[in-house]
């Protein structure tokens, strides 16, 4: 099968399975830039599952940008408690306050200016929100390319899958290509077709519990939860991971005393 061939049945396969397997989410439902934001950085490292929970949670108390930018951090990191990965948060919250304050979000150049928002964020937003065809990869939209297009092969890279993306997208309703990838990635993994090894960008994550990780969220929680930092410091001071911790929270900004 030559090279077009191989796209032009590939570009036929997504348009039958996003028939096959879509999924309504409130970001689809209502894919506003803000929904979009938001979902985009909780879904970092997080199933969907507990996301469509959390995310209904964090949007009924802060619904919009406005609301969300002007509130103290310790509430936002209240909210996102359970997803982990407190710097998202620190990022959202940033992020919003710089659009209260007028930066532009218009453009890819614009997104990517923003606070943790990388190039495959905002390629994400700008299909997704404004239908503007953006080649972009993330998990599960590698695993789909991997799996088509680079069987029996290791260490690829995600310079090799792009230009496939590109070529293969759908520039009519890029929103509905994408969201087809992501549910066919996710279709994929679940038999067991997920192939991430071949990716040059895969790293195994590491064991969370006596991880350094645990301790971040165990003096965190404490923290937003209102316990002053020399108590916690006196009852967790003894745990070797303590100091390499807090050091690490107070570099994130996520503890400022």
């Amino acid at each position: 099968m030559s090279d077009n061939d191989k796209c032009v049945h590939f570009q036929a396969l997504i348009h039958q399975k996003s028939r096959e397997l879509y999924r309504p989410m409130p970001w689809r439902d209502q894919p506003t830039f803000y929904y979009v934001l938001v979902s985009e950085l909780m879904l970092q490292q997080t199933q969907v599952a507990r996301v469509l929970v959390k995310f209904a949670e964090f949007t009924a108390e802060f619904p919009d940008i406005e609301s969300l930018a002007t509130a103290d951090l310790t509430e936002v990191l209240r909210a996102w408690q359970g997803l982990g990965y407190n710097r998202r948060a620190r990022y959202l919250h940033q992020t919003a306050q710089a659009i209260a304050d007028g930066a532009p979000i218009v453009t890819l150049h614009d997104l990517v200016r923003l606070p943790g928002i990388g190039i495959n964020t905002a390629g994400a937003i700008m299909n997704y929100t404004y239908q503007v065809p953006t080649p972009f990869i993330e998990t599960n939209i590698r695993t789909v390319y991997l799996n088509h297009f680079f069987a029996g092969q290791t260490a690829v890279a995600d310079r090799d899958i792009l230009p496939i993306v590109e070529q293969t997208m759908d520039h009519t309703d890029p929103r509905r290509w994408f969201w087809t990838l992501m549910d066919y990635g996710s279709e994929l993994k679940s038999q067991g077709k997920g192939k991430l090894s071949a990716s040059r960008h895969y790293t195994k994550q590491s064991q969370f519990a006596g991880s350094l990780r645990q301790m971040r969220g165990e003096i965190l929680r404490r923290y937003i939860g209102g316990q002053p930092l020399a108590e916690i410091t006196a009852e967790l001071q003894d745990d070797e991971r303590f100091v390499p911790a807090l050091d690490s929270l107070r570099r994130d900004g996520l503890v400022t005393e």
